[in-house]
């Protein structure tokens, strides 16, 4: 007996092998670059020292480049926030008619990536265009990068916005009607002070995103010598100095503290908006606006025509013309720079390597994050907690800090292997920047799934493999696709830290458009962006197809057993 109890002991106590090994490898692949890039901003000649901060605020234009991420930051959350705030009220709220298709042409800019819609207005505002001579609107400036930050990010507020006003019980409006408030003032008194928490929240989230978006800064920014933190640090690295690193390492604490603080806020404020709101969404409208309700759906489709749809029609005509300032026209149109893209060796590498890279990225994220949110959300494991905030610490940080810290790490051999310079680091930096997002996609499938139905599995005799394949992956195939589906198409058009980590014959997607762009080749950057624009499209349309297929898949198999 003595020796079974020594035995069973034994077992109880037996050292987690596969739990540290786990952590060990994330830790070595999610954070040790961070701790290497930290490390190199206080470490000189002589060891310890604060000289590179020092530098760095002893140098009057630091202050500049601080004030103008602040200043454009700011005022493109805002600019983001009215239309984002005034379209999810109408959706939420009225009968305005055609809903479907205006909530899905709102939405064009989350699919499309940010570069290239600043592309699009850039040709649609060229000084030897119409619109320009109309309006004299110069898109290079501050007000032009505000304009597409606003642009870019309004969908992110209309988003969140939407969701929560549907949250909002209708029965204290019709308390405020009955007390004699007007529309106006029951959206006033009403309505925004319990929208207060989300829209301050998704404000935060849009400031941070501007924080870290290279894309609008540099096709824009550089051009007219403005500078904000992210072009800062990029300009700082590619310099060449002695100290470039060590002072692009301390630029980057600094913008990587300003960002988690941000996000530490605005996880804050998210628990509370959510402990104070109701569950269910309330689909019905509010609002009936009679006749007015055409001139108001009119009035939308005029603004989603002139900010969605006729810049990427603009870039599409751009791409058809044979020279950059040629008014485009049928006789003239020619699919000569298509024909020079598809038989440039650079551009096509570049898509063969982002379509490669968005494959493998999607396949690491999408094991590494299920394994972790089944490992935390059904078997409770406590380790799994700690490897998930190691995991989506990198997400909170913007994208340029994760490639400087990549260069500090594997600018020299590792255990004698070399990736730098090599298509394996970009792969490697999309893992650690995109993992999270399939990781909280999964979190939110596993939590809704029913533990019956594992264990109706077991009882009917299924192991694992049939398990995972026959019940767990259909039943969470809706938010893992939609957390992959997103991973697929941000790491195909990634742009931030490839500026930074790419090299000849690793170019992506974007790095190709922003070296077309920057040469002046505005019109073969169109006809590249136009095919990158169909790509999405498939993209889109196949994971809408996959959700479908693997949903009904794994109903019928419920179904079938009951």
């Amino acid at each position: 007996m003595k020796a079974i109890a020594l035995k069973n002991n034994a077992v109880k106590m037996k050292f987690p092998v596969k739990a540290v090994i786990g952590t060990a490898a994330v830790i070595m692949i999610f954070l040790w670059p961070l701790l290497k890039l930290f490390s190199e901003a206080f470490i000189g000649q002589n060891g310890f020292t604060l000289g590179y901060f020092t530098e760095i605020f002893s140098d009057s234009g630091f202050y500049e480049v601080l004030l103008n991420s602040l200043f454009i930051n700011i005022l493109s959350t805002i600019g983001a926030a009215i239309p984002g705030v005034i379209f999810a009220y109408i959706m939420a709220y009225t009968d305005i008619p055609l809903k479907k298709y205006f909530h899905t042409l709102l939405l064009i800019p989350v699919v499309i990536p940010s570069y290239i819609v600043t592309l699009a207005w850039m040709q649609m505002l060229s000084k030897s265009g119409l619109i320009y001579r109309l309006t004299q609107f110069d898109l290079y400036s501050y007000a032009g990068i505000i304009l597409m930050f606003s642009v870019c990010q309004y969908p992110m507020i209309y988003l969140l916005s939407l969701s929560h006003f549907r949250k909002i019980p209708r029965e204290l409006e019709q308390a405020a009607d009955i007390s004699g408030c007007g529309r106006l003032k029951s959206f006033r008194t009403i309505l925004l002070p319990m929208m207060k928490g989300t829209l301050a929240n998704s404000m935060l989230l849009v400031f941070l995103s501007c924080l870290d978006n290279f894309g609008i800064v540099a096709f824009i920014g550089i051009p007219a010598n403005i500078q904000v933190l992210s072009t800062d640090i990029y300009k700082t690295v590619i310099s060449g100095t002695d100290d470039s690193f060590q002072l692009s390492a301390a630029k980057a604490i600094i913008l990587s503290v300003i960002a988690v603080l941000i996000m530490a806020v605005s996880k804050k404020i998210s628990d509370d908006a959510h402990a104070q709101g109701s569950e269910k969404e309330d689909m019905k409208p509010r609002i009936a606006l009679g006749q007015s309700k055409y001139l108001l759906a009119a009035v939308m489709g005029i603004f989603i025509f002139f900010v969605n749809i006729f810049p990427m029609i603009t870039l599409i005509t751009s791409a058809l013309t044979k020279a950059k300032g040629v008014p485009f026209s049928f006789e003239t149109a020619s699919f000569a720079n298509f024909d020079k893209v598809l038989h440039n060796s650079k551009s096509m590498n570049g898509l063969c390597n982002s379509i490669i890279l968005a494959l493998g990225t999607v396949f690491i994220c999408a094991v590494i994050g299920v394994t972790i949110a089944y490992l935390s959300e059904r078997k409770k494991n406590p380790v799994a907690k700690y490897i998930q905030m190691i995991v989506t610490f990198p997400y909170s940080i913007p994208g340029i800090i994760l490639g400087l810290a990549l260069i500090l790490t594997y600018a020299k051999p590792v255990a004698g292997v070399t990736i730098y310079g090599t298509i394996w680091i970009l792969l490697l930096s999309y893992v650690i920047r995109f993992t999270s997002v399939v990781l909280r996609s999964a979190n939110t499938a596993f939590s809704q799934l029913d533990p019956a139905m594992e264990e109706a599995a077991e009882a009917g005799g299924s192991g694992n493999a049939a398990k995972w394949r026959k019940i767990i992956l259909p039943l969470t195939s809706g938010p893992v696709i939609s957390g992959m589906g997103m991973v697929a198409i941000s790491s195909m058009m990634e742009l931030t830290t490839s500026s930074l980590l790419w090299s000849g014959g690793s170019e992506t997607v974007g790095v190709v458009i922003f070296n077309f762009t920057s040469a002046g080749m505005s019109n073969l950057a169109s006809a590249y962006s136009s095919i990158i624009l169909i790509l999405i499209l498939a993209v889109f349309m196949l994971y809408k197809l996959s959700v479908l297929l693997l949903t009904k898949g794994g109903k019928k198999y419920v179904d079938s057993n009951k």
